[in-house]
């Protein structure tokens, strides 16, 4: 029987099944595909954003939280009655700001700010990831945020100091690696303390200090807890919410700051409660702080005349301190948060402000503009004799600007005769040239347009005299002839070394003999001539007058020392010989500046009148202090004299309130000067023949002989009293 064949039958798949299943198969080669492509893809960007965040990071210096460089307030600081250092006057530039430190901001408002801005500041690393998807996930789903911002505190920090801000992932990332590094490179709290420094708090205050003391009037170390919760809850929107603008928003608002503060264990609910119905109640602008200083002067009100002189000597300073143009100068004053300590006396500065508010001070009647449109104006400076300037006023009446014109210190006018002390007699009795008595013939010294020059105040000549009744009746032919012998060239030495004269810009080889009458190219500055009076009173030294004692930055440091330094200018002698011959000035009725006279307190001084009257001024000295004067009109035009009170008697009504309640006192002397009684005659030391005499005073090496001369009868009454004399018209050119 033939074998029985046997087959395996193949099972055939449906055609559906095979289908999926190469489908299934293209799916998963395409998404291995992709994933790999995408893998690659992600490491490449990756990997270029590393590379570039981290070039960044290599080319950029990183943030030095040590230097932080912010637009800093300059403070003014002057000496109260007690003598304390106060506030009186805030420079800023577009933003208050006052460095405090982390120790003098109280735990409650650190921990206000922090649980309001960034409750995880203490845990995270620079980065708060999870409030950093929850913003994400907000912003993705245009949900509102009530909350807390996506930035955390480190972030707020290098934004404000680097001004990144641009809207950009690539911004972004950048900032959250700046972040992560800075938190590596400083603590919590160095970080905290430039944030609670540089934080904008709206109008012009930046940091926590400047709108505590803006909204409040206390500094921050007196905040409340509530005043704390409102300076933190205005971060979202901080000029929306200026507590003296919009409290209600404000309040509404610091409810937020109060639960976060709740919810952190920083307060109970007991406080919760008595707090969150607070009021917001902000300050006036005449509020003061508990240590003086006042409100409401920041970048507003008016400067006084002295503050604009200090500021205007601390530009000068810095510019030549740092070799800085004065732009520069300007703008680093604005904004380098320096604290400037004035010598000003504010009582004193007061007395001269009142004295200048009040026509009175000036002339007995209402004076009438005159064809300019124009009052006489006038200017004061009062110094002690360390070169400290007590208090100055540039102008009459109420100041209405900031940095207006200061007469005091910018307007150089002809100093007249007031220049012969430190311009003639100073140098030249320093030089032996003359002593107290010297002879000279009063007599023109040259012909000028057809006429004698110089003339005198007096209009006539008086012959042979001596320096003393010279420099007492203010000679203008005396001074030429001693100027001539001396020579210009150095007189302005002496007043330029010696005296701290800046406004005389030659070496005077350009000046002629009547630089000794006062004639100079550019005049002189009130406070500069006043100063070089100094040496007439304290013994013989110079101090360049000063505003300020000193600049510190913002940390304490000393930026420029502008404490004066005495400088010796002239002899103990001399000095002693110059207080004697300008006590003649003031002494009886015959000298001119007699109505400067204050009782027993002991003055000297010189007048000085300019060609056709247009400036009149007296530097009057007390053992206390030194003070100049000066009037005239702005455009130089003659001064209605028989309408002015004379500038002597007007300084006397100064300065006797500036002397008010002090003890009257004489001038300290040398002791190896000699007093000597003289022949008014002869200059020499009283013969047997002498007549008139009077007491001199001189120095030990330089002693007049006896006079010998055989002494004429008196001449008869409306004679000249000398064959030199004869008389001249007194004209326009007449100087005193």
């Amino acid at each position: 029987m033939p074998a029985k064949k046997t087959t395996r039958k193949r099972r055939r798949a449906a055609p559906f099944w095979t289908a999926v299943q190469n489908v299934m198969g293209h799916v998963a080669r395409l998404f291995v595909t992709l994933f790999l492509i995408g893998v690659i893809t992600g490491c490449v960007v990756v990997t270029a954003v590393t590379i570039y965040v981290m070039n960044f990071m290599e080319t950029d210096a990183g943030i030095d939280l040590d230097n932080v460089s912010l637009a800093q307030s300059t403070i003014f600081y002057a000496p109260n009655a007690e003598g304390v250092m106060e506030e009186i006057y805030r420079m800023s530039a577009d933003e208050d700001h006052i460095e405090v430190s982390l120790e003098q901001i109280p735990q409650y408002v650190q921990d206000a700010f922090v649980y309001t801005e960034d409750k995880r500041f203490y845990e995270h690393e620079g980065v708060d990831w999870i409030r950093t998807a929850y913003v994400t996930v907000q912003y993705l789903l245009r949900l509102d945020n009530a909350g807390q911002g996506g930035s955390t505190i480190t972030q707020q920090v290098i934004k404000n100091l680097t001004l990144d801000d641009d809207v950009t992932p690539v911004r972004k990332i950048r900032e959250i690696f700046r972040a992560i590094q800075l938190e590596r490179d400083y603590t919590k709290d160095e970080i905290l303390e430039v944030y609670l420094n540089i934080i904008f708090l709206g109008g012009n205050n930046r940091g926590v200090e400047a709108a505590a003391q803006e909204y409040f009037g206390c500094h921050v170390w007196d905040l409340t807890v509530p005043q704390a919760a409102s300076l933190a809850a205005m971060t979202k929107s901080p000029n929306s919410l200026r507590p003296d603008l919009h409290p209600e928003e404000l309040m509404d608002r610091r409810i937020y700051t109060f639960d976060a503060l709740l919810d952190a264990g920083k307060i109970t609910q007991a406080e919760y409660d008595e707090y969150v119905d607070d009021p917001i109640v902000t300050v006036d602008e005449d509020v003061e702080l508990d240590d003086g200083a006042q409100q409401g002067q920041t970048a507003q009100g008016v400067t006084s005349y002295y503050t604009d002189a200090c500021i205007e000597e601390a530009i000068a300073d810095l510019m030549e301190e740092n070799n800085w143009t004065r732009q520069h100068a300007t703008d680093m004053l604005r904004r380098g948060g320096y604290r400037i300590y004035m010598n000003v006396d504010p009582e004193l500065q007061q007395i001269l402000e009142e004295k200048f508010l009040d026509p009175g001070t000036f002339s007995p009647n209402e004076l009438s503009p005159n064809a300019n449109g124009e009052l006489p104006e006038a200017a004061f400076v009062l110094m002690d004799y360390e070169g400290n300037v007590k208090a100055l006023v540039g102008g009459k009446g109420e100041k209405t600007g900031s940095r207006t014109f200061n007469r005091a210190t910018q307007a150089g006018r002809s100093p007249g005769s007031a220049i012969k002390p430190i311009a003639v007699y100073a140098p030249a009795l320093e030089y032996d040239l003359i002593n107290w008595s010297t002879v000279l013939v009063d007599g023109p010294v040259m012909e000028l347009n057809g006429k004698d020059y110089p003339s005198n105040f007096s209009g006539r000549y008086e012959g042979d005299v001596t320096v003393v009744y010279a420099l007492r009746k203010s000679l203008n032919t005396i001074p030429m002839k001693i100027i001539e012998q001396l020579t210009t060239t150095r007189s302005v030495d002496f007043m330029q070394r010696k005296l701290g004269i800046t406004s005389l810009l030659t070496d005077g080889s350009d000046y002629g003999p009547s630089l000794s009458l006062g004639s100079t190219t550019y005049g002189l500055y009130l406070d500069e001539l006043t100063a070089a009076y100094a040496p007439f009173g304290n013994g013989g030294y110079y101090c360049e007058p000063a505003t300020y004692s000193m600049i510190e930055d913002a940390n304490g440091n000393l930026v420029y020392d502008n404490h004066s330094t005495k400088n010796r200018a002239i002899s103990e002698d001399t000095a002693t010989i110059m207080n004697r011959l300008l006590r003649q000035v003031i002494i009886g009725d015959q000298g001119t500046g007699h109505r400067a006279a204050m009782g027993d307190m002991e003055v000297i001084g010189k007048t000085g009148t300019a060609q056709n009257y247009t400036d009149r001024l007296f530097v009057g000295l007390t053992p206390y202090y030194i003070g100049g004067f000066w009037t005239g009109y702005d455009t130089q035009a003659e001064l209605p004299e028989p309408q002015l009170y004379a500038p002597d008697q007007v300084w006397r009504t100064i300065m006797t309130d500036v002397h008010e309640g002090l003890e009257p006192k004489k001038f300290e002397l040398s002791g190896d000067v000699v007093a000597i009684e003289f022949c008014t005659e002869s200059g020499m030391a009283v013969g047997s023949n002498c007549t008139s005499t009077e007491t001199g005073y001189y120095k030990e090496n330089a002693k007049p002989g006896i006079c010998d001369y055989p002494h004429d009868a008196p001449e008869e009454e409306g004679e000249p009293s000398s064959s030199g004399g004869g008389s001249s018209p007194l004209d326009a050119a007449t100087v005193e």
